[in-house]
């Protein structure tokens, strides 16, 4: 099982031959030469070879009359024949040379002759190709396949360099699940979600997890020789939002918000990695967070390094602000501008699906703070060209001048450079709310289009109960006023299930489309089943008035306001 000597007749030949060998394990970037480590004399005699002065029996059936049951090996098939091929450049793990966390679930389905892995002491290796060259014979090696075989290697030669001998056969740290009160990184008393079910597709059904279950983050990793990819798993439309802070070259903190929970992540990495992170996403239909970071030298680590976590909530931290530094401040129409901020100097930040942050600024003596919701790059006129990524952790806003605002005032005047302080991310949106609804209205007046974009790219890439219809009634003044209008009426062609209803009040004779403010003659046509119009779910963003009037016509319309989102800010 495992063993790598050679059939000999005493331990004094065997270490004659050994003495001298000297191989180098394949490595694709730098020919590095190993010592070949062989045991003690006095275990060499025990273990590689019997003595010859003491009697054997010779009952095992072994074809080679040996008592741990040796076979004959195929020609072709020696020690130096398996270091030949492990420097060949075979992919002997079948990873194309990537590190990958294998579960216990995973193992097990690796447990035949042509698809062999096993575990010994938290590391998975595929033994299918060392079948051949295993010198117990493949019956044995076969006892510790699909599973930990730790226990069992240790019971034949626990002395045996299985390190160096599957070196190039190694596929990555076993992974088991355990819960999470059980993990020593950190504490909690809070009641624990399985963690089976975290990333996993939740079943659409008309009730919600019940609100006391809380989502309690789980952490693993992989790595590649150039980078290392951090994975945070929530669950389903839980919606989560990411702050990332690094505090040196080895030190990052992940701050995952989860409605009003923030959970802290303290990372200690086992080498250095560079900043800004290669990738960041957060998925808000499968809650699964990905933060890919560079490593300063390129080279596979034993580990990822050691993390504790923490919890908080909200209010804990409404006071925290961040600086960001001004990419862009230009003009978007006639009284609105685009402003487009970075992080500074080490910190990225994504937002839950329609969450705002407050910009503040000291104007006049006052600190002045507003609330505004981020939108995607392609909705600016000129965006950046970190803003065509969808991995990008810029924040662009889409911000309305008033004469009598002096923040926005304020903000338009900003320059390039210049730094301004963000809030965490503020809201009480739950997306999972919307789960069991195929067809939904957002209605949205001036600058309270900004969080209904984000929903609306969602709903449309949604998977799971998947969108029918989705229609956003969007009141303005006048045709000028109108945001993303041709962004939209474009989606409104390429994707059917979408409509945009513009509504004016003070359209000139030119317009053809409709007329008025919000009323029961406009919102009537959602309460008609079975129509294109028809929502289950309504979400309102306007000024404060125009909120009020939309949720009193819908009360009176004898809309279930259970199934009504008002955005807020």
């Amino acid at each position: 099982f495992l063993s790598i000597h050679e059939h000999a007749r005493s331990t004094t030949e065997i270490r004659a031959k050994y003495k001298c060998l000297l191989y180098k394990m394949a490595d694709p970037n730098k020919s590095t030469t190993f010592n070949l480590q062989l045991p003690t004399s006095n275990t060499a005699g025990q273990m590689l070879a019997p003595a010859l002065s003491t009697p054997q029996k010779l009952n095992t059936g072994s074809a080679t009359g040996n008592p741990r049951n040796k076979c004959a090996l195929k020609p072709g098939h020696s020690l130096m024949d398996w270091i030949r091929l492990g420097n060949s450049g075979v992919d002997l793990a079948g990873t194309h040379g990537r590190v990958t966390p294998v579960s216990s679930e995973e193992l097990a389905r690796h447990n035949t002759r042509e698809d062999a892995w096993m575990a010994i002491r938290g590391k998975v290796y595929n033994v299918t190709r060392y079948m051949d060259f295993h010198p117990g014979g493949v019956d044995e090696l076969m006892r510790g396949v699909g599973r930990d075989a730790t226990k069992l290697f240790d019971e034949v030669h626990a002395w045996v360099n299985y390190q160096q001998l599957l070196i190039k056969c190694y596929i990555g740290p076993l992974r088991t699940v355990v819960k999470m009160d059980s993990i020593p990184e950190g504490k909690t008393s809070l009641p624990i979600v399985p963690t089976a079910n975290f990333g996993k597709p939740l079943p659409v059904s008309n009730s919600s997890v019940p609100a006391n279950i809380e989502v309690v983050p789980r952490f693993d990793w992989i790595q590649k020789r150039s980078d290392i990819t951090i994975y945070i798993y929530t669950r389903q439309f839980c919606n989560p939002g990411l702050f990332v802070r690094r505090k040196c070259a080895k030190v990052l903190q992940l701050q995952v918000l989860i409605e009003h929970v923030q959970h802290m992540f303290e990372l200690e990495l086992h080498e250095e990695v560079l900043w800004p992170a290669k990738s960041v996403r957060v998925g808000s239909e499968t809650g699964k967070i990905e933060v890919t970071l560079t490593k300063v030298e390129a080279a596979l680590w034993p580990s990822y390094g050691a993390h504790t976590l923490s919890r908080g909530v909200m209010s804990e931290a409404e006071d925290s602000q961040y600086e960001y530094e001004v990419l862009k401040c230009s003009d978007f129409n006639h009284d609105s501008f685009e402003l487009c901020l970075r992080g500074t100097p080490d910190v990225a930040m994504v937002l839950p699906i329609g969450y705002h942050v407050t910009i503040a600024a000291l104007i006049n003596g006052e600190l002045i703070r507003r609330s505004y919701t981020p939108v995607s790059g392609k909705f600016l006129h000129q965006p950046l060209a970190a803003d065509t990524d969808a991995n990008s952790t810029n924040l662009n806003f889409l911000i309305k001048s008033y004469n009598e605002g002096s923040l926005s005032k304020h903000l338009r005047q900003r320059q390039v450079g210049q730094v301004l302080l963000l809030s965490a991310p503020r809201g009480n949106f739950r997306l999972q709310r919307l789960v069991t609804h195929r067809q939904i209205a957002l209605i949205a007046a001036g600058s309270g289009l900004t969080p209904m974009l984000n929903l609306i790219e969602h709903l449309l890439k949604r998977n799971a109960n998947r969108i029918d219809y989705l229609r956003l009634l969007y009141f303005n003044k006048t045709p000028a006023d109108i945001w993303c209008r041709s962004e939209l009426e474009q989606l409104q062609t390429t994707d059917e299930r979408f409509q945009l209803v513009n509504v004016l009040s003070e359209a000139d004779a030119d317009w053809t489309g409709l007329r008025g403010r919000i009323s029961n003659e406009l919102l009537a046509p959602l309460m008609t089943k079975n129509t294109p119009e028809y929502a289950s779910f309504v979400a309102i963003c306007g000024p404060s008035g125009f909120s009020r009037a939309a949720e009193d016509i819908l009360k009176e319309l004898k809309f279930n306001l259970e199934n009504l989102h008002i955005f807020q800010g």
